[in-house]
C-alpha cells in the first residue's frame, strides 16, 4: 500500500533542498591599498559596513560575500587622486531583500574624511580624526572614539556615539533612539529623533548652553546649564524622552 508524503514531510525536503542551493557561493577575501588615501567614499546597498581608522595609516579591505541563486553580491574598489571609493551590495534579483549579504571591513588611515551610505544594513565605524559623515537607509549606526567633526542619520534605527571626543556632532534618527556619550566638551552637539529617545551624556566639569524639547516625553537636563555658555548642546525628541545629563 502508498501512502502519500504528510504535509510536514513535504515542507521538510522542500526546506532542505532550498537551503542547499540558496547559497551558491560564499567568498572571502582581503585586499591591501597602497595608494595614498586622503578621502573615502562607501556606499554598500546591503549587509554590515565596518569602517576602523588606523593610527599607522595603513589602508585595507576584508569582506565576505554570499550569492544566491537568485541574487548576486560584491564588493568593488578603486582609488583616484587620494580619494577611495568603495561600493556594492547585492543586485535586485528575483527575491529582493534575501539569500545575498555582502559585508566588508574597511580599515583606512585616521585622519581620512569619510563618507558612507548604506541602503539597507548596520554601519559600525571606530577611530576616526577626520571629518565624517554617515547615512543608513534601514539600519542601526554604531560610532566609538571619533575625533573629527560627525554627521550620522538613520532613517530607520538607532544611532549609538561613545568615547566622542570631537568638537562639532549632528546626530538624527528618523526611527529610532540616539545617544551620545561624550568624553569631552563639544564646542556644537545636534542630537534628534522623530520617534525614539534622545540621550546625551556629558563631562560634568564644563557649563553648557542647551536646548531641549520632547512632544511627548519627559526632559531631564543635569548638566550645568548656562545660557549662552561656550559649549551648545541642541537635544530633541517628537516621540520620547530627552535627558542630558553630567558624568564627575
Amino acid at each position: 500500500m502508498r501512502r502519500g508524503l504528510s504535509f510536514a514531510g513535504i515542507a521538510a525536503v522542500a526546506f532542505a533542498g532550498l537551503t542547499a542551493i540558496s547559497w551558491i557561493t560564499h567568498s572571502q577575501d582581503s585586499v591591501t591599498v597602497d595608494e595614498r588615501v586622503d578621502r573615502v567614499e562607501i556606499d554598500v546597498s546591503s549587509g554590515h559596513v565596518e569602517i576602523v581608522g588606523s593610527p599607522s595609516g595603513e589602508t585595507r579591505l576584508d569582506f565576505s560575500v554570499k550569492s544566491g541563486w537568485s541574487r548576486d553580491g560584491g564588493i568593488d574598489h578603486s582609488v583616484s587622486g587620494g580619494v577611495l571609493r568603495v561600493t556594492g551590495g547585492c543586485d535586485s534579483g528575483v527575491f529582493p531583500g534575501i539569500w545575498c549579504e555582502s559585508d566588508v571591513t574597511i580599515t583606512v588611515p585616521a585622519s581620512a574624511s569619510v563618507t558612507a551610505d548604506a541602503s539597507a544594513g548596520t554601519l559600525v565605524v571606530s577611530g576616526l580624526s577626520g571629518e565624517t559623515s554617515l547615512n543608513s537607509d534601514a539600519g542601526s549606526i554604531d560610532v566609538s572614539d571619533q575625533r573629527g567633526p560627525l554627521t550620522v542619520h538613520s532613517a530607520a534605527g538607532s544611532v549609538r556615539v561613545t568615547g566622542l571626543d570631537a568638537d562639532v556632532v549632528k546626530a538624527t534618527s528618523s526611527a529610532g533612539d540616539v545617544e551620545i556619550s561624550a568624553v569631552s566638551p563639544p564646542r556644537s552637539l545636534d542630537a534628534e529623533s522623530s520617534a525614539g529617545s534622545v540621550l546625551v551624556s556629558l563631562p560634568g566639569d564644563a557649563p553648557y548652553d542647551v536646548e531641549t524639547d520632547s512632544a511627548v516625553g519627559r526632559e531631564v537636563v543635569t548638566v550645568d546649564a548656562v545660557p549662552g555658555a561656550r559649549h551648545e548642546v541642541r537635544a530633541f525628541s517628537s516621540a520620547g524622552a530627552v535627558e542630558v545629563t553630567g558624568r564627575p
